[in-house]
């Protein structure tokens, strides 16, 4: 299997935990910004904002300005994400994709995507691991996720 056809793949079912079947217009190109290299504010930024194009709103490749809530989960106020963001960067290396990703999600930077991006994320730290794209993202990530707390 190509690369491209892993990513595609991953990109798939990334959206399908969120209920969408398809791949949209921005996922193989923000996969490609999120995989050129070291993960900064500047390509998240990027990847969000094509990732979300699609949604045609005023937020994309932009910090939150509001307040969300995710199921019955309150993240951090708006005022607090650039602040967070910024200590996240520098937390970032020294974080596994585990930790990465879900460092991420619990910031919740974003007006939405955040999930994705946050797979994003995983993605450039699993490769990075050795991730076995044989092994699809979902089945991966509940192992990491058992290793990750038995080696706590």
């Amino acid at each position: 299997m190509t690369m491209n056809k892993k990513y595609k793949k991953f990109m798939r079912e990334s959206n399908a935990i969120e209920g969408e079947i398809r791949i949209n217009p921005g996922d193989m190109i923000a996969v490609e910004i999120m995989l050129k290299g070291e993960i900064t504010e500047a390509s998240i930024l990027s990847a969000h904002r094509v990732l979300g194009e699609y949604l045609n709103v005023d937020w994309n490749g932009k910090w939150r300005e509001c307040e969300v809530r995710v199921g019955s989960y309150y993240p951090p106020m708006a005022f607090e994400v650039p602040g967070l963001m910024k200590k996240y960067f520098k937390s970032l290396p020294d974080m596994d994709s585990w930790e990465a990703h879900n460092e991420f999600a619990n910031i919740h930077g974003f007006q939405d995507l955040n999930g994705r991006m946050s797979r994003l994320i995983w993605l450039n730290k699993a490769i990075d691991e050795g991730y076995d794209f044989s092994i699809p993202f979902l089945h991966k990530y509940y192992y990491q996720t058992l290793q990750h707390q038995n080696n706590r």
